[in-house]
């Protein structure tokens, strides 16, 4: 803004010195651009309070900007009233039955401002000093007296005459006026004119002087220029809104309703068409939510865009970042290692009335879709994760907070953000959130930080396909969509967090399985493909049988729908196999159920002991809750086909062979603590409808147990309560207790 339009303003808009009375109040700064010691803050300030003039959503009113005819138009109407219209042509550049309509055609039919051209009003075009001034005479009645501006509602003339006489606010000649030209004028020169007009016509009776409080921004809080685009996403429990230099369009909105939670997800479309953000605000049964974000950019160029969320009446807030703990991270080959971290930390927010909540931010994910199209039509999908940045800035004016995250994007790629909020503590105590946060640095692979409204994205092995030259290869994996661990720190502790995270996994459980039968597979393993020539999508029976037993144990405690009947659809499927020729046949009623289930290839894979184990102890307990006895006859098949084998079954140093191939032939290397959970686990069941099998079962867990021992592997808990409910504590394995079974 040039000099002389502050001499222009400070004149011709009836800047005059009177005795009026100025009322002082501290008051919270409300925009993070008109701090305490801007010229115009006390007129922008009451102007604002009177619902006159108002800045946007980000909390920044542009005071250097050009002053746009729409804005002169919007507040001239809600000094005098807005004036309905019956007009039948409006204005080509205001969208029909709007607001905006509403207020353009106000300015015009009472003379106050005259339309650019015909049928174009010009709203979102500069206001010129002239165009202006002829606005302020038409709106109140000012009229030029020997090229001074008057009021006739001013005092007597011959009160004004003692105001006149004042040397340094004379009135302006319209001459004077004519040569500074016809420049634009800034929102700031026009909160200040028309302030003072508005006292000097009686229609402020009392100007207000504001000592404002300081704002504050985070260091790298990036303010918005005035071209920028800002909307607001209709969500009314969180105020979000949505900011990007380039312009966005509503494109669709979708509620699904899960029974206890519900998603609410808006679509816009960025720039031409080739670009769009979905923002999902998932609402759980307790009221908890969490927002997703997910920028897609098929356009030519990069997109850069804005998640902003309003917090008020904050007092004071914290957050507690991840990174005061070092990350564990054992391997660091690019290539090989998962370069994922953990989420940005926990905002906590105390508000006025001394209550505390929480926000728990997560990091930004850019990736590369991945795909693998196969002959039959079927497909392996996964991302290349290209970088994870923090992207949480902030602004606070008074009590007022905006967070920012910010989402980029270049061609052909997808950027991804999360946090859930709450109104009340995530965590018990700051305590609490440590511990978790030093948790999650020692085991950062197992516990998922890369969040989307679709489950979570974790490091691929590198046996899958297809493969990235990074090795950067993520996918969702349907083990890590349940939550186990947050789940037993919830019965631990009741974490808000925590239980909000079981909640989570059940919608992307659900989201994940549509509309198949089962939960399958979507990422091919090279393992697989190379020993049996098959691929995703295919049913893997482990993680069948987790799914099917995470919703049995504990969905009726998170009040979900149905939560037994995964059980019972599993039991099901493992009972067709036979059938199905999906066996391994050791004698008449003796097999094992192969460990994968092609969707469109015929072919039958190996037995793993684990997978076995987990589904004749899925078979058991759906015998029991269901009284079904196809599911007893196919368990009984199972454990006799253990009992013929078990000495095959143990290897010469104690270990048991991780799987039995078709030909009866035994391979691999097993899990060092999986298998002899689900060991225990087989005995307790066994234990309750037939002891006659308990003997093998002994068996396999001492030799197992023992093999850990002397290679001191450790034990989990799980192990260590298993070991103590059957009587076998003596056989705990020398070694480090850990939490999750390796």
């Amino acid at each position: 803004m040039r000099k002389w339009n502050s001499i222009f303003m400070l004149s011709v808009l009836l800047f005059i010195g009177s005795a009026l009375s100025v009322s002082a109040a501290a008051a919270d700064v409300k925009y993070i651009d008109v701090p305490d010691h801007h010229w115009a803050k006390n007129e922008i300030m009451q102007l604002d309070e009177m619902k006159i003039i108002t800045g946007d959503f980000d909390m920044q009113f542009h005071p250097e900007s050009p002053l746009t005819k729409g804005q002169a138009a919007v507040s001239l109407s809600k000094i005098f009233g807005l004036q309905s219209s019956d007009n039948s042509f409006g204005f080509s550049d205001i969208k029909r039955g709007s607001d905006k309509e509403l207020f353009a055609w106000t300015a015009v039919e009472n003379g106050w401002i005259q339309p650019s051209s015909p049928g174009v009003f010009g709203f979102d075009e500069p206001i010129t000093n002239t165009q202006l001034r002829d606005s302020f005479i038409a709106a109140f009645e000012l009229k030029s007296n020997g090229g001074d501006l008057l009021s006739e509602i001013w005092p007597s003339r011959s009160d004004r005459s003692t105001l006149e006489n004042i040397p340094v606010f004379t009135f302006l000649h319209m001459d004077d006026f004519l040569h500074h030209g016809d420049s634009v004028v800034s929102r700031a020169y026009f909160a200040k004119a028309l302030h003072r007009i508005l006292v000097q016509t009686n229609r402020i009776k009392q100007p207000k002087h504001y000592n404002l409080s300081k704002a504050k921004e985070s260091a790298d809080y990036i303010k918005s220029d005035p071209e920028m685009n800002l909307g607001s996403v209709p969500f009314t429990s969180h105020p979000l809104y949505l900011r990007s230099e380039k312009t966005f369009t509503f494109k669709d909105y979708s509620q699904t309703d899960y029974g206890f939670a519900r998603d609410t997800v808006y679509t816009y479309t960025i720039g031409e068409n080739d670009a769009e953000i979905e923002l999902t605000v998932r609402q759980l049964h307790n009221n908890d939510v969490f927002v997703f974000s997910k920028l897609t950019n098929q356009s030519e160029i990069p997109i850069s865009i804005e998640i902003l969320q309003k917090e008020s009446d904050v007092t004071h807030f914290d957050l507690y970042r991840y990174d005061r703990y070092p990350l564990m991270r054992k391997n660091t080959d690019l290539t090989d290692a998962d370069m994922t971290t953990y989420p940005t930390g926990v905002l906590r927010f105390i508000k006025s009335d001394g209550t505390v909540e929480e926000r728990m931010i997560g990091q930004a994910y850019r990736s590369k879709p991945l795909s693998l199209r196969y002959d039959n039509g079927e497909q392996s999908v996964s991302r290349e994760l290209l970088d994870e940045q923090e992207n949480f800035t902030y602004a606070l004016a008074g009590k007022t907070l905006l967070s920012s995250y910010t989402l980029q994007a270049d061609s052909d790629e997808i950027a991804d953000h999360w946090y859930v909020d709450s109104d009340q503590k995530l965590f018990h105590s700051k305590d609490s959130i440590f511990k978790w946060m030093r948790e999650t640095s020692q085991n950062h692979k197992k516990r998922n930080n890369w969040y989307t409204a679709d489950g979570p994205y974790n490091k691929l092995a590198d046996s899958t396909e297809p493969m990235p030259a990074s090795g950067q290869n993520y996918g969702r994996t349907l083990l890590m969509l349940k939550e186990d661990r947050a789940l037993t720190l919830y019965h631990e502790n009741k974490g808000r967090y925590f239980e909000d995270l079981v909640y989570n996994a059940f919608v992307n459980l659900k989201n994940f399985k549509k509309d198949t039968a089962y939960w399958e597979t979507e990422v091919t393993s090279t393992y697989l493909k190379n020993l049996y020539d098959i691929h995703a999508p295919f049913i893997d029976t482990r993680f069948n049988e987790q799914i099917a037993l995470f919703y049995y144990n504990i969905g009726s405690e998170f009040r979900i729908p149905d939560a037994k009947e995964p059980l019972r659809h599993y039991a099901d499927l493992l009972v067709s196999q036979k059938r199905r020729g999906n066996t391994i046949n050791v004698a008449r009623n003796a097999y094992y159920i192969a460990d994968y289930f092609p969707i469109k290839q015929q072919v039958t894979t190996h037995t793993s002991m684990n997978h076995a184990l987990g589904g004749m102890n899925i078979l058991l307990m759906s015998y029991q809750e269901f009284g079904d006895w196809r599911y007893l006859q196919t368990a009984r098949s199972i454990q006799q086909a253990i009992v013929l084998q078990k000495d095959k079954w143990i290897r010469d140093n104690g270990d048991i062979w991780y799987r039995i191939s078709p030909d009866l032939s035994f391979k691999g290397e097993d899990y060092k603590h999986l298998t002899l959970e689900d060991l225990i686990g087989s005995y307790q069941l066994w234990q309750q409808i037939d002891r006659s099998y308990l003997p093998t079962l002994k068996q396999l867990i001492i030799s197992k147990a023992t093999f850990l021992s002397n290679e001191e592997l450790g034990y989990t808990t799980k192990i260590k309560n298993g070991l103590k409910d059957i009587g076998l504590s003596e056989y705990l394995p020398k070694g480090k207790e850990v939490t999750d079974a390796l």
